[in-house]
């Protein structure tokens, strides 16, 4: 029997229905490659940047290299494109917007250090080698604190390393009032729209945001210049305060599972806060100022799928990075040179301990989905996707492999 012809005969027999011409869409090489396409994901870190923030923000830099091995190591070919904010939004310090260089400790500059409330920053390249330059921006003073050469936008490779390891050197006098979750939304909302982040957010990427602070989250409900729920640290402890007069969690979570740049994009999202290294319980620990209960919360309710709680008092960040970089991993990919049918696909994911792990495919709505280590959407608008699930959930490190059941 020619190729052609077992091929349409192994096809007749995989559908289980009799046929006497080859289907339009039959597959016509035992050889077609089918492989899994690249995805893109930018990828948010906002920063606390007051005073105690110190040694988290030097942890970080230290662990950045293995992160971004890791997610090179991603058995999806991933294209990330990262940008660093801080959690600066309110002023409580009775300044202007700009810390005044006559006041102590600002007078050792002899350049502006501005509330970022949610712009995505560039470090001066010397903070790397010199302390006293960490959390001063690219400036140019002629039109902003931002240089049209600031280097905000990276990716996750060796080249862009040393920026990265930078820009997270956010420095430490910024305010004490850490609204992670306001200056997200400002950073993906109001900086978009009014050009400051421009070209972050890429169309059709998937989106990651990672929250680095050593207190609870003290975000405001009202908008900037309105009068405020915490104008002190203390406030932001407060139990009551924290329930009732702040950003809910739950508004937040909408904010996120809406369309953010005119996508819904359902992004998955990491915190480093004060949570018990061992439970992970919202108990704070030696070096966090506060008990995280509110970002708790919003880990909650956005589920384990798509939230991380690293401690910020472990001596290193490079395990919860490498817990990061996997839920950073795609579970639904596209892929090219589908068959015709999802019994042809014979799928199995290699993990890093060289073990292979067989998934067992099926088609999506069929009555087995559920069940199924792996899912087949048809092509529509857009390629064919495998959804893994179940025991075959992707990690960094792991190996697709992809192949057709064919006759010869």
């Amino acid at each position: 029997m020619t190729n052609r012809g077992a091929i349409a005969a192994a096809l007749c027999a995989a559908l289980a229905a009799g046929c006497d011409s080859i289907p339009k869409n039959a597959l016509l090489s035992c050889e077609q490659d089918v492989q899994v396409l690249p995805a893109q994901t930018d990828l948010l870190f906002v920063i606390d940047d007051s005073r105690s923030m110190s040694e988290e923000q030097e942890n970080l830099r230290q662990n950045l290299a293995a992160f971004v091995g890791t997610l090179a190591a991603s058995p999806v070919p991933n294209d990330f494109r990262i940008g660093v904010t801080t959690t600066d939004v309110h002023n409580t310090f009775g300044m202007t917007s700009f810390f005044p260089t006559d006041v102590a400790p600002f007078n050792q500059f002899t350049y502006p250090v501005p509330y970022a409330q949610g712009t995505i920053l560039a470090i001066d390249p010397g903070a790397l080698t010199n302390d006293a330059l960490r959390g001063k921006p690219v400036h140019d003073q002629a039109n902003g604190y931002l240089a049209p050469s600031a280097r905000r936008f990276l990716a996750a490779t060796p080249g862009d390393l040393d920026a990265f390891e930078t820009n997270v050197l956010v420095g430490t006098y910024g305010s004490g009032k850490e609204e992670p979750l306001r200056a997200t939304e400002l950073a993906l909302g109001a900086r978009i729209e009014d050009g400051t982040n421009a070209g972050f957010l890429r169309p059709g990427a998937r989106l990651g945001i990672v929250m680095v602070t050593d207190e609870d989250d003290c975000s405001e409900r009202a908008a900037i210049g309105a009068a405020l729920a915490a104008t002190n640290n203390d406030q932001c402890h407060d139990a009551t305060i924290k329930a009732n007069g702040l950003l809910a969690p739950a508004a937040f979570v909408s904010f996120l599972d809406g369309p953010i740049a005119g996508e819904v994009r359902r992004p998955v999202v990491a915190v480093i806060a004060g949570f018990h290294a061992d439970t992970g319980a919202p108990t704070g620990c030696a070096t966090s100022y506060d008990d995280p209960t509110r970002l708790a919360g919003l880990l909650d309710l956005l589920g384990e799928e798509r939230a991380f709680r690293g401690s910020i008092c472990d001596a290193s960040f490079g395990p919860s990075l490498q817990r990061i970089a996997d839920l950073l991993v795609p579970q639904t990919v596209p892929i090219d040179g589908a068959p015709p049918d999802a019994r042809m696909l014979v799928v199995a994911v290699q993990r890093r301990d060289s073990t292979t792990v067989r998934c067992p495919v099926a088609e999506a709505g069929a009555p087995d989905a559920a069940q199924a280590a792996a899912v087949y959407t048809p092509p529509r608008e857009g390629p064919a996707t495998l959804t893994f699930q179940g025991a075959c959930l992707l990690r960094s490190g792991d190996r697709v492999e992809l192949r057709v059941a064919c006759a010869r």
